[in-house]
């Protein structure tokens, strides 16, 4: 009787196989989930910029109305209507855009956009600001 003790080498093909699909398999996962954290993280920071874009905004017509204690200011005065450009940060650039509507109403839209891989993506924020004095 004939008493084998070992693998064959075809079976030493098959298992290095099957553990090299399986940390092949392993690392594209991780590199998936580090692109799609990468892609969130950009969206969320988007979204901060622009709420801080309505923020900045929101601050300059409060400051009216505190200047305008002692001195007639209008709510809206620094406040033009139309298409803030263009506001680079870091990888995100900004745009703020006033709709004025007489007579104590505004809208404040707020436009980020970013290059991600060959595509461009972009988050829109808005809201409507009033004179309630």
């Amino acid at each position: 009787m004939l008493n084998k003790k070992g693998f064959t080498i075809i079976e030493v093909i098959i298992a290095t196989f099957v553990l090299t699909v399986g940390v092949v398999g392993a690392f594209s996962t991780i590199q998936m989930v580090l692109v799609f954290t990468r892609s969130v993280s950009a969206q969320l920071e988007a979204t901060y910029l622009a709420q801080e874009g309505i923020e900045n905004v929101r601050n300059s017509r409060d400051s009216n109305w505190l200047e305008n204690r002692y001195t007639p200011t209008a709510w809206d005065t620094g406040i033009p209507s139309g298409a803030w450009g263009w506001e680079a940060i870091d990888k995100f650039e900004r745009q703020i855009t006033i709709t004025s509507i007489p007579p104590n109403k505004m809208v404040v839209s707020v436009q980020v956009q970013w290059a991600e891989g060959s595509s461009t993506r972009q988050v829109t924020a808005e809201t409507e600001l009033y004179d309630w004095r």
